[in-house]
C-alpha cells in the first residue's frame, strides 16, 4: 500500500501439459503495446498492468467478449441461444506456455501527483506463505 493506495498483485500457481490462458474482462480501454504491460484506460483514469517474471512468451493480448466456439454450454441454456452482445468489453489475455511456474500480474492506479518511482514493485512469495504482512 502506497499513501493509503493500493498496488493488487494476482498470483497463480500453474502447472500445465497444454498452454493455458489467463483472461480478465474489462470496461476500459486497453494498450498492450508494451508486451508484458498494459494500459487500461477507463473515464480519465489510468492503471498499468504488469506481469511479473513472465515465463518465456508470455505477453499481453487483447480480444472482444464473446465465447468461444470450443466453449462448453451454459447448462440449462437452449444451444441455439446466443450470448449477449458486449460491445464496450474487452478481454485482457495472456496466453502462457506449458510448464510450472508462479503467474504475478501486478496492478498499479496510476494516482494524480505520483511518480513511477513512488511505485515498489512486491517481492516474490510462494503462495503457500503469503500473509498479511508477506508483500511488505
Amino acid at each position: 500500500m502506497l499513501n493509503g493506495r493500493k498496488q493488487v498483485l494476482l498470483q497463480d500457481e500453474i502447472t500445465a501439459t497444454d498452454g493455458v490462458q489467463w483472461r480478465m474482462h474489462t470496461n476500459a480501454t486497453v494498450d498492450t503495446s508494451a508486451g508484458t504491460s498494459a494500459t487500461l484506460k477507463l473515464d480519465g483514469q489510468v492503471m498499468q498492468v504488469s506481469i511479473l517474471n513472465a515465463p518465456p512468451g508470455a505477453t499481453f493480448s487483447t480480444s472482444k467478449a464473446v465465447r468461444f466456439s470450443t466453449d462448453p454450454t451454459i447448462p440449462g441454456v437452449p444451444t441455439d441461444q446466443i450470448d449477449q452482445p458486449n460491445p464496450t468489453v474487452t478481454v485482457l489475455i495472456i496466453d502462457l506456455p506449458a510448464g510450472t511456474y508462479n503467474l504475478q500480474v501486478l496492478f498499479n492506479p496510476q494516482w494524480p501527483g505520483m511518480s513511477a518511482n513512488d511505485f515498489v514493485t512486491p517481492p516474490s512469495v510462494e503462495l503457500d506463505s503469503w500473509n498479511l504482512d508477506s508483500h511488505n
